[in-house]
């Protein structure tokens, strides 16, 4: 008797010993946690943001110059390529609305990361600023293959821009109910995956520590001081016409888009956002501008809720603008020669005189 006592205290020992042990491994678990959390935390708020090669060049600049521009562009490659602010402002100009413009765009800056990289420039507080040009897309919740493992694809990806590729990634068209977004969890979970990771590593800093290394050479791509254009006005061109060959399959493919074209909402996601941000402009004391470039789509993108927030420009017709679909006008499929940025860029800027006019 006394030793069966004996072996059910030890057990009872045993087991509070286990469920002590137990305990301290929760705790020091939680304490890791926890001091990783605060020590993410402290650097966010001491460290500035960690702006990749390929946009932290406009941002420097923009900054330090910030006084000296009133208008600016914003946009992918279709813009950056294919406003040149120097005929911009001749335009405007001879009209009697003198500008001063910067072409801020950016190969594939495409939403969320164009969101991201407007919040860093509203927040140099640019007094001056009277027109932000936006161009309009769709958020996008997939990424090329040569942009894994990059700084590019890391450095927007903080909690707001991970949460709209997370929405639009598991209820893209909104809406949908419980059951079809666990279908879409299981269908969309590659990117999901991939999102979520990125923000893991972009909120525990990984890879900070380079940003303290001596800038080393990146191989490919333009020199810093050429992503600012010949004349540092943010401007490039896209090189010469596409080939005849290359043109008779752009002019099939046109016509296949005529065909099928019809008016489509922008996805939730982005109209929400592009409210939220033509607010963020009008706080500046800025008016927004929305522009959807002549792009092979013929298909008139629109915002899902009326009123717009903010005048929408569409050049994606062939029909009203077939001068910018001329082969002539065209380098490849989405974008223009330098003939085509001249006539783009002189629409853009009788758009912006005769909206300035009707307020």
């Amino acid at each position: 008797m006394i030793a069966n006592n004996r072996v059910t205290v030890s057990r009872e020992a045993q087991l509070q010993e286990k469920s002590r042990g137990f305990f301290y491994r929760f705790i020091y678990v939680a304490v890791a946690l926890l001091s990783l959390l605060v020590t993410s935390l402290v650097f966010h708020s001491l460290l500035p943001p960690s702006i990749p090669e390929g946009v932290v060049e406009k941002l420097r600049f923009f900054a330090a110059h910030k006084g000296e521009f009133d208008t600016l562009f914003l946009g992918t490659s279709r813009i950056y390529y294919a406003v040149s602010p120097e005929i911009f402002d001749s335009i405007t100009r001879e009209n009697g609305m003198p500008t001063r413009t910067f072409n801020f765009g950016i190969d594939s800056l495409h939403p969320p990361e164009n969101f991201y990289v407007l919040d860093q420039i509203l927040k140099t507080n640019p007094q001056k600023l009277k027109w932000i040009f936006v161009d309009l897309d769709n958020i996008q919740t997939k990424s090329n293959s040569e942009s894994f493992g990059t700084q590019r694809l890391l450095y927007w990806h903080d909690w707001p821009r991970t949460a709209l590729t997370l929405k639009k990634a598991i209820d893209p068209r909104g809406g949908a109910k419980w059951d079809g977004k666990l279908i879409r969890l299981w269908s969309a979970r590659r990117q999901i995956l991939l999102h979520v990771g990125l923000f893991e590593k972009q909120f525990t800093n990984v890879g900070r520590a380079l940003d303290f290394l001596p800038a080393h050479d990146q191989g490919s791509g333009p020199e810093p001081t050429s992503r600012l254009g010949p004349k540092g006005d943010g401007y490039r061109t896209a090189g010469p016409p596409m080939t005849p060959a290359r043109a008779a399959n752009f002019r099939r493919m046109l016509a296949e888009e005529v065909a099928t074209a019809r008016p489509r909402f922008i996805d939730p996601y982005a109209d929400s956002a592009y409210r939220e941000y033509a607010e963020k402009i009008r706080a500046v004391g800025a008016a927004p501008i929305f522009v959807v470039t002549p792009g092979p789509s013929q298909s008139l993108m629109r915002f899902r809720k009326s009123p717009p927030p903010g005048p929408l420009l569409s050049f994606n017709d062939c029909k009203a603008y077939p001068q910018l679909y001329d082969a002539q006008a065209r380098a490849d499929e989405g974008h223009l020669t330098n003939e085509g940025a001249v006539e783009f860029t002189r629409l853009l800027a009788l758009e912006l005189v005769h909206y300035a006019r009707q307020r």
